[in-house]
């Protein structure tokens, strides 16, 4: 026996078998009303549709909302003049442009003709002067093989935890991920806790992760962070270990770190300056 909750609509598949009962096997109203506990008057409706299906002529309700080609192309046009507007999400740029879709239905229009909603890529393009280093850098190690074995490679990467998200999401399609729009220059840090890591590996070879307490502004970590609880306590294991590695290859270990302000690399002031 089919099981039905009061107040919820009949399965179509049920309404249809009531009325195939009735036409053809000749069930009478009343073996069907206890079949399928329902009331009289709701099994004499069924049998007195004129149509099948759930969907009738006479069925009312909201009509369904939907945006033309035209209106489309106009929001994405709107999307792409800046990065104010490609950080909107669907219910702040239903309600900027005033639309009278709901905004859902603004999503699904937009996710139709391939833009999404991602998170803003953090890292911007390159200088002239950035792209020209790396360029001559790459041309003098092109011929490098064995040698990379002795990079040690280093790294810190900071995790923000709490508090409102620091990472945007932009409207965009795939390819755009680094259009000046949909890059995030900035990371805020408003009310969240940062966790900062270091690591370094290199061949056969990975270190510890070495989590370091910033006391500089809004928790980052500063020089002399990086100096008291990376380079005095860790770095000399770190590198003695990765020597032995590099010994069997007949090869002296190379330390290497990134540019990064804290490493020492641009004042002499800088306490971690070697």
């Amino acid at each position: 026996m089919p099981e039905h909750l009061p107040g919820f609509e009949i399965a179509t598949k049920h309404k249809e078998a009531m009325r195939q009962l009735h036409k053809f096997a000749k069930i009478g109203l009343q073996q069907l009303v206890g079949y399928y506990e329902l009331g009289e008057s709701t099994v004499q409706r069924i049998l007195q549709y004129d149509y099948p299906e759930r969907v009738r002529p006479t069925r009312t309700g909201r009509p369904r909302e939907s945006l033309n080609d035209q209106e489309v192309r106009d929001i994405i046009d709107y999307i792409c003049e800046s990065h104010e507007h490609r950080v909107l999400n669907w219910v702040k740029l239903h309600d900027e442009l005033k639309l009278s879709c709901s905004a859902k239905t603004l999503e699904r229009r937009l996710k139709e003709v391939g833009y999404f909603r991602c998170t803003a890529c953090q890292k911007p393009y390159l200088t002239r002067m950035q792209a020209r280093a790396r360029w001559v850098w790459g041309i003098a190690h092109m011929f490098w093989w064995q040698e990379w074995k002795k990079i040690l490679w280093s790294d810190e990467v900071t995790f923000l935890i709490r508090g409102r998200k620091c990472k945007e999401k932009v409207t965009r399609r795939r390819g755009e991920r680094f259009h000046p729009d949909c890059i995030q220059f900035q990371m805020h840090r408003g009310y969240t806790t940062p966790v900062h890591a270091f690591g370094a590996i290199g061949y056969s070879y990975k270190s510890q992760l070495i989590f370091i307490k910033g006391t500089g502004k809004n928790g980052a970590f500063t020089q002399e962070n990086y100096l008291a609880q990376v380079l005095k306590p860790a770095i000399e294991g770190i590198l003695a270990a990765f020597g032995a590695v590099t010994a069997t290859l007949g090869l002296e270990a190379q330390f290497m770190e990134d540019g990064n302000p804290v490493h020492g690399h641009k004042s002499t002031t800088n306490p971690c300056a070697v």
